[in-house]
């Protein structure tokens, strides 16, 4: 009877080593395909790095063209139906502007010539190779507001030096858009008769008063004021003759009638 060996020396030393861990030989991990994309990566780098030096350098050359004489602004053409605005004093505002043709900064620009007295909005822009055009709009001017103040054709108030007879409006902060078009209404009422308002007010109860250019002085309340003007409208001619307007207060804050009293102090209503 043979006894089966385990196996030679030979076998012994031949037969491979078993691994320590029960997950087989140990094995280095590695990226596939990192070594094929290293050229792409270090093309992109290169790439963005020509293309810093590029902007870089063409910002300095534009920098350098703009600072060239032949760019800076020489001329100012102020175009607009002006009246009021002083038109070289716009030209030295726009020529007194920090800037190039290339690098003038517009919005700037319009915020300083915006501040030239009576420019309500302005308009700029460049004309090959050194020159401004400035498009001006002035405030035409409808009333005064205030003490110091004017209002204009769009409901603005403005501040500015004006010499010419103008109607003045007295009314709560907010209010100049409906003085205006409550104004150009009255005024109509009033075309019929030889009469212009000169003092317009809007009280903080939103009651109304206007004095005409002869003197006489109209209540007008805070409701259907245009229907109260129309009413004494009908019978201010026969009153003209009977009445000296000049000075009298009108009082029209009644339902069927109005009361009149004159600069002497009497009162006569009427209904």
């Amino acid at each position: 009877m043979k006894i089966a060996r385990a196996g030679t020396m030979k076998d012994i030393r031949t037969r491979p080593r078993a691994t320590r861990s029960m997950g087989g030989p140990r094995q280095v991990a590695r990226l596939p395909g990192l070594r094929p994309l290293l050229p792409q990566l270090v093309l992109v780098a290169a790439l963005l790095v020509v293309g810093a030096l590029l902007a870089f350098g063409a910002r300095a050359g534009m920098r350098w063209v703009a600072g060239r004489p032949m760019f800076q602004i020489r001329q100012v053409h102020v175009l607009g139906d002006l009246e009021q605005v002083d038109r070289d004093l716009v030209s030295k505002r726009a020529l007194a502007l920090h800037g190039s043709f290339f690098d003038l900064d517009l919005r700037a620009a319009n915020a300083e010539l915006r501040a030239v007295p009576w420019v309500r909005s302005v308009a700029v822009r460049r004309v090959w190779p050194d020159t401004l055009e400035v498009s001006v709009e002035e405030h035409r001017p409808l009333a005064r507001w205030g003490e110091n103040e004017l209002l204009d054709t769009f409901g603005e108030r403005f501040v500015a030096e004006y010499s010419g007879v103008l109607p003045y409006f007295e009314g709560p902060k907010g209010s100049e858009q409906l003085m205006l078009e409550t104004y150009s209404a009255l005024r109509q009422r009033l075309a019929s008769l030889p009469l212009s308002i000169t003092d317009l007010e809007l009280s903080e109860r939103g009651a109304w008063r206007l004095t005409a250019d002869n003197g006489l002085e109209i209540q007008l309340g805070r409701q259907d004021i245009q229907e109260r003007l129309a009413r004494f409208i009908n019978v201010y001619p026969q009153l003209a003759r009977v009445a000296a307007p000049a000075g009298a207060v009108a009082d029209l804050r009644y339902t069927h009638g109005f009361a009149l009293r004159t600069a002497s102090g009497a009162k006569d209503p009427n209904s």
